[in-house]
């Protein structure tokens, strides 16, 4: 996950722990805000936050994130939505609250063959872009994702008649090392009147085929943990969990950032 974020990055702070079990606080700079991702250890994970927290409030620096993801554990997170953890009382001070829990799975294989999958076609994301987001529009207005954006590896769609009635997208990310690749799959989406027809899973195996094919060392996507029909299609096209996240974002947050 790091090695595939970090083409994404111009500005990092890290730090990682001694002394306690591994986990490692990436703090990406950007001007308008810093997003804190943890990785390892959740109680170690917050341990690094802390530090951090505590350096900047004795130099006088700000202390508040413009986002925070941390691995999700009982001890860091508490005992459920209602029941406070460590991590509550550091909320304030960071200028978060709690927002999500995710996901982050990850393929290197070729995905099995969906049936459904002889429906999906390549579309241009410039050409397409205004039916790309018509449908997501109707499909999965939550998204952040848009065909025109940086860094966009593909997209994929299903037609009925001129009408796009699903789509899926992926951006470029990088690899295991310098100048490899890595796709992240974002923007599926299926209007509700072609939804049960194994839509999801053809764009999802079609688009992670096409990442496999185009040199992707590995093909990753994110999903929110209570959403275990979309864990089931994604397990049955071979993907696994290699990361259990809780996120924290700025109050009045109504999706990630992009």
């Amino acid at each position: 996950m790091l090695l595939g974020d970090r083409v994404r990055w111009s500005r990092v702070e890290v730090a990682s722990t001694e002394g306690l079990a591994p986990a490692i606080l990436v703090a990406v700079l950007r001007e308008a805000r810093t997003t804190l991702l943890g990785r390892g250890d959740p109680d170690a994970a917050l341990h690094l936050v802390r530090e951090r927290l505590e350096g900047r409030e004795r130099d006088g620096r700000p202390t508040t994130a413009g986002w925070m993801s941390l691995p999700r554990g009982a001890s860091t997170v508490g005992g459920g939505d209602d029941v406070p953890g460590p991590v509550d009382a550091l909320l304030g001070r960071l200028g978060l609250e709690r927002f999500s829990t995710w996901d982050w799975m990850v393929t290197a294989d070729e995905p099995p063959a969906v049936e459904a999958e002889d429906a999906v076609v390549r579309l241009d994301p410039v050409v397409d872009a205004d039916a790309i987001r018509a449908c997501l529009a109707e499909a999965n207005p939550g998204t952040t994702a848009d065909p025109t954006g940086p860094q966009e590896a593909a997209w994929c769609g299903v037609r009925d008649g001129d009408v796009l009635v699903g789509v899926m997208g992926a951006s470029l990310r990088g690899g295991s090392d310098e100048g490899g690749l890595s796709w992240h799959l974002h923007g599926l989406g299926v209007r509700p009147r072609a939804r049960g027809r194994d839509l999801g899973a053809a764009l999802t195996a079609a688009v992670t085929r096409a990442g496999l094919s185009a040199g992707a060392e590995w093909v990753s996507l994110g999903l929110y943990a209570d959403n275990e029909r979309a864990r089931g299609i994604y397990r049955r096209l071979g993907y696994a969990t290699e990361g259990e996240f809780v996120s924290f974002g700025p109050a009045g947050a109504r999706r990630p950032p992009t």
